[in-house]
């Protein structure tokens, strides 16, 4: 995958390191994402959104793994990409084997799911580019303290070595603020891009980041900052 990674040029990796087991996820079982029962439960909730059903399940096709389908031999079910994951698991994971990372990719290293100083300390000095301060959105473990918690002490430790990013629980654009005033230098959106997504595609996706844009704009406005660059800690109740 590395391989292929530097053959289509992508600019930076990205190393999630927040899941060497998998989480206790009870909700994916009553949604009908895994479990026993989960492909009747989905082709029911599908019969009861025929129009979405046409659109994705129909028209949709061919579904695909996408970047996982050659290694998994052509097996596109969600059972398959779940198993896949399952078996590629490391709960032996140590910080030599991001020297072996950093050694055999020679682009930015990224090093995602920090909430310690110290690790992101470790992760400076075995040459990472940046890291994302990051709870796995909160469905790994129940409790876990949040990336907004987390970063201040995180951002004062490396924030002059690398670049700090974060992500976890960014519902608004008044999210992404406040994660920028908490010291991030970016924010990552994952789940709010793939509801939008799933719900309609491209374009929602469109008016959900011109959504994102609106809210930002509204909040600087009301906290007296006319840039990004403007927002610190100071704007914070």
């Amino acid at each position: 995958m590395l391989v292929r990674a530097k053959q289509v040029n992508a600019s930076a990796l990205v190393f999630t390191v927040d899941m060497p087991v998998p989480g206790s996820r009870y909700r994916d079982a009553h949604s009908g994402m895994s479990g026993p029962y989960a492909s009747v439960r989905r082709f029911f909730q599908a019969c009861g959104k025929p129009s979405w059903a046409w659109d994705v399940g129909i028209r949709g096709r061919p579904h695909s793994l996408g970047n996982l389908g050659n290694v998994l031999g052509g097996q596109n079910g969600l059972n398959d990409y779940i198993g896949w994951l399952a078996a590629n698991f490391d709960p032996g994971i140590r910080w030599a084997d991001l020297e072996w990372l950093r050694a055999a990719w020679d682009g930015p290293l990224i090093i995602k799911g920090i909430l310690d100083p110290e690790d992101a300390r470790s992760a400076a000095r075995l040459g990472a580019d940046g890291i994302v301060v990051s709870n796995h959105g909160g469905r790994q473990l129940d409790g876990v303290r949040s990336s907004a918690k987390a970063l201040p002490a995180i951002v004062d430790a490396v924030g002059s070595d690398l670049t700090v990013l974060a992500d976890s629980g960014v519902r608004s654009g008044l999210d992404v603020v406040r994660l920028l005033a908490l010291g991030a230098r970016g924010v990552l959106l994952g789940r709010a891009w793939a509801y939008a997504l799933g719900a309609g595609g491209e374009k929602r996706v469109t008016q959900l980041l011109d959504l994102f844009a609106k809210e930002m704009r509204v909040a600087m406005a009301l906290t007296g900052v006319r840039s990004i660059a403007e927002i610190d800690r100071s704007i914070l109740v």
